[in-house]
């Protein structure tokens, strides 16, 4: 796998900076499935996409959401 592989296929951290538990997601909307499924949290994939565009990184309730490049 070269690089820009790796960067297509993984571009969204998420991190819980209470527990230190993370995953790394391909696209918003897993980002969306991953924290409804395991946080409880209800963010729609267009918030993600325009906040991190606009923003660097979102902080909500202790979960981090960060672009990697």
């Amino acid at each position: 796998m070269d690089i820009d592989e790796i960067c297509t296929k993984y571009r969204l951290l998420v991190l819980n900076i209470v527990s230190g538990d993370c995953d790394i997601l391909s696209s918003d909307r897993q980002v969306t499935k991953k924290l409804k499924e395991k946080y409880d949290i209800e963010l729609s994939h267009m918030y993600i996409r325009r906040h991190l565009q606009s923003d660097n990184y979102i902080l909500e309730e202790n979960i981090l959401i960060k672009n990697i490049w």
